[in-house]
């Protein structure tokens, strides 16, 4: 393994968000640690655990002990994936940056394609899964998800998005700079540079635990995308308070014409009619302006953190 000494200024830094991967993070470490020696290139790896509740932070602890390469940070509550990345980015050192996550469905053993692939000048080059071995509700959740990143992050059809990525080290501190609280790595890099590498790497069979990816969260992800990262539901809302305001406006009209042309109308139900419909119209086009108003400023003033770090061994 790699001395100290190797490590101050390393080439490559590995961020790998950890949760209840007690059982997979061992052999994940050590395999990296075979891939980088076999090149003969130096690196770290930086390891997030995002409030596991197994024993994933004593499994961190021990691979610090064996190997000084490997950097522990272990986060006060579960923040997230992406968050967790974004923790990572704050800590590396290296000139590339590395993502892959903990359960080896991801074989470090193609980490050296996507650093071939980046010597072309790529900003930033994800891997492709050629199978992907999902269950059927996390491949359509994963429909969804690339749907929407086409439509929101105006994606490439012909690209392909993963979590197993490598970038340029000044990419990742652009990054950085975004401090959303609910980061979407893939729509950061898609709107920070369209230099971007796809090749093929392989995807196993998940050996140890359940992805925490449920279809449901996959759900809840992409309602954030589209809130947190458009501003559709919002537009959809104003064009529908102000088509319900020209319908009020409309019916006040009608009920004003229908007076004068019917004699026997009830007394006073004009006027009321007009009146609600009248102030409804008005209402509805107040808040659909206050609703746009309010999403801008929330955006800006917004101080949720991305991360809190309760313990870490750098």
């Amino acid at each position: 393994m790699n001395n100290k000494a190797d490590i101050e200024s390393p080439e490559y830094s590995v961020v790998i968000p950890a949760y209840n991967s007690e059982a997979s993070l061992e052999e994940l470490c050590h395999r990296i640690d075979e891939v980088f020696n076999r090149m003969k290139k130096t690196y770290e790896i930086v390891v997030v655990d995002d409030a596991s509740v197994d024993n994933t932070w004593k499994v961190m602890e021990a691979l610090r002990e064996k190997n000084k390469n490997i950097k522990i940070i272990q986060l006060m509550r579960n923040f997230g994936q992406h968050n967790a990345l974004m923790c990572g980015f704050h800590n590396v050192s290296g000139r590339y940056v590395i993502t892959i996550d903990d359960d080896l469905q991801n074989p470090p053993e193609e980490i050296p394609r996507l650093i071939n692939e980046m010597q072309k000048g790529y900003d930033v080059v994800i891997g492709a899964v050629d199978i992907k071995q999902d269950r059927l509700s996390k491949k359509a959740g994963s429909f969804l998800i690339r749907y929407i990143n086409t439509k929101v992050f105006n994606k490439p059809k012909e690209l392909r998005l993963s979590s197993f990525r490598i970038m340029t080290r000044a990419l990742t501190d652009e990054i950085k700079v975004l401090k959303t609280p609910y980061p979407y790595i893939a729509g950061m890099l898609l709107s920070l540079t369209r230099n971007i590498g796809n090749v093929t790497v392989k995807h196993e069979k998940r050996r140890y635990g359940r992805s925490t990816y449920s279809f449901r969260k996959l759900i809840k992800l992409a309602f954030n995308l589209i809130i947190n990262y458009t501003s559709l539901p919002l537009r959809l809302l104003t064009s529908f308070g102000i088509l319900i305001s020209i319908i009020s406006f409309s019916m006040g009209l009608f009920f004003i014409i229908k007076k004068f042309l019917i004699k026997d109308i009830i007394p006073g139900w004009t006027s009321v009619v007009v009146l609600i419909s009248f102030f409804n119209g008005i209402l509805l086009t107040i808040l659909s302006i206050m609703g746009e108003y309010l999403a801008r400023i929330i955006s800006e003033v917004s101080n949720k953190q991305q991360f809190v770090i309760r313990k870490k061994h750098l």
